[in-house]
């Protein structure tokens, strides 16, 4: 048994490597189901809308499984949690691809789905205990690897298209890549729950805490505009420029990979600033970057600058609230974990859907000032929370 303070160098490398590919590995997957619709409809005799609820399937599972996963995680070994969400995202995945029958294909998107929302919970959790005062670090490395994935799927795709006639062969791989961390993964110590003491007298519990619905609200806003950006990037190019629907599709995969590079730059930064500073930081350069889209309104080259310069200050904001939230709760650091990120998966559900409705109903202005909306909300979460913690401070 070891605690967290505990842990050899070398062992928390270990712990560090396998939370990398299994990013990996969900992010070329989860990026490779858009170009393997029409090949995932034709396997299973469907039109592609309703296989296009695949996506749904996946979201539900990892939403539910986030829910528990963080129960778990504060009384069960982690290496049991992470092999089980392992070998769920694996099982789903290869499910999905090779399924020939529709109510299949999405039982098995469920699956994957319930084993990514535990590897999101698990290997978050994993990092903050292996690395401590680094885990910030750690986790804004990590998510450089799950935006590597989501650059490599696409890519991988088209070679795949080329080679085969179909992109699925990139869902099989991105289930094959899990069997390298669950190898590895037998080498991580037994990670003890984190160890209970009793709560002071009129210690509000976690559930009441203001503190974790300030962070899971913050994440929630997040998630659905990182999501809301990379999902109607196109269709807003296409309407407000004279880009068609492939310079539209450039334009969002280098969110992605801005996304990526400002991930890479958190990994950097996060080694000699603190946390809150690196959020302020990156909140105050997305509020930039949603005020240009807004001026920037029918102009391309503007949107573009302005959707890169987003994302690359998105970058470090997930892995940073993560380890916020972790740290702030101690021995309930998993039910924290799962909170905030239940919370996010919520907004990936319905600020995406609010955005299309806005763009196709009342145009472009209302859609942009959806997106400045949520950057002043996150900038006022996160400042409200900084006082808060400053006058409990002063109170101590």
């Amino acid at each position: 048994m070891h605690s967290p303070a505990a842990l050899p160098r070398q062992r928390s490398r270990i712990i560090l490597a396998v939370a990398c590919l299994c990013f990996f590995a969900i992010g070329t997957a989860m990026a490779a189901i858009g170009p393997a619709l029409p090949e995932l409809a034709a396997h299973a005799g469907s039109k592609i809308e309703a296989v296009g609820t695949l996506f749904s399937a996946v979201f539900l599972g990892a939403l539910l499984a986030q829910l528990a996963a963080g129960q778990l995680s504060d009384r069960v070994d982690l290496r049991l949690l992470l092999l089980a969400g392992m070998t769920l995202f694996g099982l789903g995945t290869l499910g999905y691809a090779t399924s020939r029958m529709l109510p299949l294909t999405l039982a098995c998107a469920l699956l994957a789905g319930l084993g990514q929302g535990t590897l999101i919970v698990g290997i978050n959790i994993a990092l903050v205990r292996a690395f401590a005062e680094r885990s910030t670090t750690a986790l804004n490395l990590a998510n450089v690897f799950f935006g590597a994935g989501n650059v490599a799927g696409p890519a991988l795709a088209v070679l795949s298209l080329r080679a085969w006639g179909g992109a699925a062969p990139v869902l099989g791989l991105g289930a094959a890549l899990i069997l390298i961390p669950i190898g590895l993964s037998t080498l991580i110590p037994r990670f003890a729950p984190p160890t209970r003491v009793a709560r002071p007298a009129g210690a509000v519990p976690i559930y009441r805490a203001p503190l974790l619905w300030g962070l899971g609200m913050l994440l929630l806003v997040y998630v659905g505009t990182e999501i809301s950006l990379s999902g109607w990037t196109t269709t807003y190019l296409q309407r407000t420029t004279a880009l068609d629907a492939r310079a539209g599709a450039l334009v969002t995969a280098g969110f992605w990979l801005a996304l990526t590079v400002g991930r890479v730059i958190g990994v950097l930064l996060s080694a000699r600033i603190a946390p809150n500073q690196l959020l302020q930081l990156c909140l105050s350069g997305a509020l930039i970057g949603g005020l240009l889209l807004a001026l920037g309104i029918g102009s391309a080259p503007i949107t573009i600058a302005a959707v890169l310069l987003i994302g690359l200050c998105f970058g470090p904001i997930f892995p940073t609230v993560i380890a916020i939230s972790a740290h702030s709760f101690g021995e309930a650091q998993g039910r924290a974990v799962s909170i905030v990120s239940s919370l996010g998966s919520l907004g990936g559900i319905l600020l995406p859907w609010l955005q299309g409705l806005l763009l196709a109903r009342s145009g472009p202005i209302a859609s942009t000032l959806l997106v400045i909306a949520g950057m002043l909300a996150m900038l006022a979460l996160h400042a409200g929370r900084s006082l808060a913690r400053r006058a409990a401070h002063k109170a101590t």
